[in-house]
């Protein structure tokens, strides 16, 4: 966007736009998972995604970086709670962190080299320019293609959803928050995130390359860095949430993030940017504990909608943050919108998160959680518990 000659608070705008208009779809992507079908939701997430490349590939102009931001939106937000949704369903809640941490490792490690891939494409057509970059978005279309391929055959539904409307699964959604005050906090917690993550997101390469000179490999060299430490991280931090908890682990793994910030704000040369982006692949590793956790705060019949009400209320909510961030990074300092983002996350979050009750021990956690209506507080079948073992359901004891 920048190459084309927009300025950076245009990029925010854009980003702005774009959050708002994917939280109605990205949230009946959601809906759609427990309605219908995950499978589907998630064949329909792929496409989305194939198209936000396609749009950005076929030309420069507002409109088409309006629609290509705004769909690569709603597949991120959509594919990555379904993507979710999809292991929980799989996997018994004793291992349920560390398997959505390998999973993050794996896809992360198919990408590795991918930065530095698309550094040497950049250098063989002249360096950055709006052409070359334009070029990968061609080279993404037809990597998703091919990578879909197999999922198309593979994934498949592992249970059966419940028969509901969309009318209903809504009206559910706003009685969960009703009867269980803790989600509304963590609804809180990720629209606040967009104060904290899209407040920088859209300026972090391009401060690296104005404020602090990196060229294209040293851009690719901070991708790969992010996706080392990632692959080393995730599986050790989804091993330590599975031992000491959710929230502890995530609370835990929070200075990092701090970490990354300022080595990349206080960066004497482009290898210090390098290393900001190593511990910031360090820190991810929290992401995929702090996705089980949300998941987890509902139970199985009600992920999908779960997942669907905290997109559209927090990417809502969020989506002045990039706008925001643009201002605050012409107008005040190129360092504002990433101090901002540590103080929010600081002051505003860690609190919140703290808050937020365990869910590491599901017997426990389910006595507290309240479902919106008492159809599903006694089943008559027997389910996997936590632990892997046949337990008789009960009251408070539903599918984990």
């Amino acid at each position: 966007m920048v190459e084309l000659g927009l300025s950076e608070r245009d990029v925010g705008v854009i980003s702005s736009l774009s959050s708002a208009v994917a939280a109605l779809p990205s949230t009946l992507m959601s809906l759609m998972a427990d309605v219908k079908s995950r499978r589907a939701a998630y064949l329909l997430g792929i496409s989305l995604e194939a198209l936000s490349a396609l749009a950005f590939f076929i030309d420069g102009n507002a409109c088409w970086l309006l629609l290509g931001n705004a769909l690569s939106t709603v597949s991120f937000f959509g594919l990555r709670g379904i993507e979710n949704i999809l292991i929980a369903d799989t996997v018994a809640g004793a291992r349920r962190a560390f398997a959505i941490g390998v999973a993050n490792t794996l896809s992360v490690l198919s990408s590795t080299i991918a930065p530095l891939v698309a550094a040497y494409l950049i250098a063989s057509m002249g360096g950055l320019s709006a052409g070359a970059l334009r070029s990968l978005f061609l080279v993404q279309l037809l990597g998703l293609m091919l990578a879909s391929l197999p999922a198309v055959l593979i994934v498949r539904d592992l249970r059966a959803v419940g028969e509901a409307s969309l009318r209903a699964a809504v009206s559910e959604s706003i009685h969960l928050l009703r009867l269980n005050p803790w989600l509304w906090r963590w609804v809180l917690v990720e629209a606040l995130g967009g104060y904290v993550f899209s407040l920088t997101m859209p300026f972090q390469m391009i401060y690296a390359v104005r404020v602090k000179g990196a060229d294209e490999f040293t851009l690719g060299y901070m991708g790969l860095a992010l996706n080392l430490g990632s692959i080393i991280s995730s599986p050790l931090a989804g091993k330590l949430a599975d031992r000491i908890g959710r929230v502890r682990t995530i609370l835990l793994l929070r200075p990092l993030y701090y970490a990354s910030v300022l080595t990349l704000i206080l960066a004497p040369s482009p290898a210090y940017l390098v290393l900001a982006f190593l511990i910031r692949g360090l820190f991810f590793a929290s992401g995929a504990v702090f996705q089980t956790l949300a998941l987890e705060l509902v139970t199985y019949e009600y992920r999908g909608r779960w997942s669907a009400v905290r997109s559209l209320i927090s990417m809502i909510s969020r989506s002045p943050a990039p706008f925001i961030g643009g201002i605050l990074y012409t107008s005040v300092a190129p360092e504002a919108p990433f101090l901002v983002s540590i103080l929010v996350d600081l002051a505003l979050r860690v609190p919140l998160i703290y808050s937020t009750p365990e869910t590491l021990n599901r017997e426990e956690y389910l006595r507290r959680f309240k479902p919106p209506s008492p159809r599903h507080s006694s089943e008559n079948v027997k389910y996997q518990g936590s632990e892997g073992r046949a337990v008789a359901p009960s009251v408070h004891s539903r599918r984990v």
